[in-house]
């Protein structure tokens, strides 16, 4: 029922003070009283590489995503056929104020579950300190308030100054698929990916970046990540924070800053959970989905959402991450019909 239900469509592609900006919304487009969920793409992503895959993971995703008429934003320049850019690169702050711009072009009026990956997790926080009376919860899946560290700061710095080495981040005389690679170099590494998931994904994602999407912008978009400023203690208080979600593979590069996160949040007095899927090492929503989903729906449910889907908010994560695998392995057990 919930995959027969999903759809999606381009509703808008609109002009931001940062560039174009496109917004496509999926969910049963026959019940606006659902609540808006945004979604935030990371680095090197559009919404589509960035969420299908998860979308399509099973029915506890789809119980999830039923919840909500959801708006997937492609940050400038991010959409598929994309023109190259042009202008200055937009700080993450500059970037957040497009989530205002999509709220009032879409007409949302309720308020709204954030949900952002890697660098959009760090637009939608700094949009929820913004903009908290708009924000019911928000969903952080490897997010980080830091700066980039001195290690990764390093490395990239040399990787940058061998490929553009009359402009840091002058890429225009490149080859797109060597400026595409260096970016899934800063996700992933240039070390064998330690599991299939992660070497299907990025084959895909260069597939997709060379086909459909603009190298370029997405390696602007990168930057301004690249030249991120952290929120300072002082920005998370009761005033500026709503509940969250915090998700990180423990194997993840990004992990530390993450749990860091998560600490920062509840010090601004709301709950904050944090969701660290092991073993995993990169891509929760890929890797982990079932565990994701399941805590998704268990957060928005303590948020008063989706509370005759199936869960319970009273329930554990373990006993419905039992329940879920039962209900798996008796599906895979059901003789096919001839």
């Amino acid at each position: 029922w919930y995959q027969r239900r999903v759809r999606e469509a381009v509703v808008s592609t609109q002009s931001t003070g940062c560039g174009p900006v496109t917004v496509t919304m999926s969910g049963d487009p026959d019940n606006p009283s659902l609540f808006p969920l945004v979604t935030l793409h990371d680095f090197g992503f559009d919404h589509v590489s960035q969420f299908q895959t998860f979308q399509k993971s099973g029915e506890e995703a789809a119980r999830f995503l039923a919840q909500f008429r959801t708006y997937h934003i492609d940050l400038p320049g991010c959409e598929e056929g994309a023109g190259d850019a042009s202008g200055p690169v937009p700080t993450l702050d500059e970037l957040a104020s497009v989530i205002a711009h999509v709220r009032t072009s879409c007409s949302i009026t309720d308020k709204m579950v954030l949900l952002g990956v890697g660098a959009g997790a760090n637009i939608a926080m700094r949009y929820m300190t913004t903009h908290t009376k708009t924000v019911l919860g928000v969903i952080l899946v490897e997010a980080t308030n830091d700066h980039e560290s001195w290690t990764k700061w390093t490395q990239d710095k040399i990787t940058d100054m061998v490929m553009k080495p009359s402009e840091m981040f002058s890429i225009r005389n490149e080859k797109p698929a060597e400026i595409a690679n260096t970016l899934l170099d800063k996700h992933f590494g240039r070390s064998a990916s330690p599991t299939p998931i992660l070497s299907d994904s990025r084959r895909y994602l260069i597939h997709r970046m060379l086909t459909n999407g603009n190298v370029n912008n997405y390696h602007r978009y990168y930057e301004s990540f690249y030249t991120r400023k952290p929120l300072p203690p002082a920005a998370f208080n009761e005033n500026t924070v709503v509940p969250s979600l915090v998700i990180s593979a423990r194997q993840s590069w990004r992990n530390d800053a993450s749990v860091d996160l998560r600490a920062q949040l509840q010090n601004g007095g709301k709950e904050a959970s944090l969701l660290e899927p092991s073993p995993c090492f990169l891509l929760p929503l890929e890797e982990a989905p079932l565990e994701c989903s399941i805590s998704m729906m268990l957060f928005i449910q303590s948020l008063g959402l989706g509370l005759t889907a199936g869960l319970t908010s009273s329930s554990t994560l373990q006993e419905a991450y039992s329940r879920a695998e039962k209900t798996k392995e008796m599906i895979s057990q059901e003789p096919e019909m001839v």
